[in-house]
């Protein structure tokens, strides 16, 4: 599965395509389920990286505490590829076939994260772009997959793009900031487009392209599971290590979900 002449010269214009809805219901009421089980501890990955959201809103604020208790006011979950539903889910044959064409033929995951924002609150996340030194990488060849978990849209904190901003390259060496001035002269509101979808769909985003998201206002969460695609040649800058397998020679299988806390 490729995407189709008019996908492929929207994704090179814009730096995003709309994929529809991917994870059938029963997938996505099992994701849904397994995510709650882990931010409540009742499934446990040891070592897992944990993100609380803030109480104030504020990107500023943000810490990397990890694991501190029990509850859905977590922002953020890495290494979600250790689970079997989530796994199965970012193995699906239509991100084998994008990954395929838009990449590498054997691919690897430089993370698989959910995002949240809690009922009535959540971070806000800057523009900004994926990539850069902070990520620490040999070579940045990648694409990201964003799917909703529940319904998306602009009362809940939405995911806003800057459409064809990835045509600038990365526009600071650590790639996860840009300066007043840039946001100032290239994120206008009239030129942003505000992705809203439906529960279950996914988004295909260029790692530059520019991005943010506001705060939920509604009652009920905004879930989400970003999955960075990249060629599994790549390495850590800082000792050769490799990230894990998705597709290709030697790919992760998914196994049992562990227990949870004793």
């Amino acid at each position: 599965m490729e995407l189709t002449a008019a996908q492929r010269a929207q994704w090179e214009h814009d730096g995003f395509v709309r994929l529809g809805q991917v994870a059938s219901d029963d997938q996505l009421a099992a994701l849904q389920e397994r995510i709650d089980a882990i931010m409540l501890g009742q499934v446990v990955y040891p070592g897992m990286f944990f993100q609380a959201d803030t109480e104030s809103g504020s990107y500023g604020d943000l810490r990397a505490d990890g694991w501190v208790g029990p509850t859905l006011a977590y922002r953020k979950i890495q290494d979600l590829e250790r689970d079997p539903l989530f796994l199965q889910y970012l193995q699906h044959p239509l991100f084998r076939g994008l990954t395929r064409s838009l990449v590498a033929a054997e691919i690897s995951v430089f993370r698989a994260m959910f995002m949240n924002k809690p009922a009535g609150r959540g971070t806000v996340l800057p523009y900004h772009q994926d990539g850069g030194s902070q990520w620490g990488l040999d070579r940045e060849n990648f694409v990201t997959v964003w799917t909703a978990l529940d319904d998306a849209s602009i009362a809940n904190g939405c995911v806003q793009v800057i459409p064809g901003s990835h045509q600038l390259g990365l526009l600071s060496e650590r790639g996860h900031t840009i300066t007043a001035e840039q946001e100032a002269t290239l994120c206008r509101e009239e030129d942003a487009v505000y992705l809203e979808c439906r529960a279950g769909e996914a988004i295909l985003l260029h790692n530059y392209v520019l991005h943010r998201s506001g705060v939920n206002t509604t009652s009920r969460p905004r879930r989400a599971f970003s999955v960075v695609y990249m060629d599994a040649a790549t390495r850590r800058r800082s000792d050769g290590g490799e990230f894990p397998r998705v597709f290709g020679p030697g790919a992760l299988l998914a196994a049992a979900a562990p227990g949870g806390q004793e």
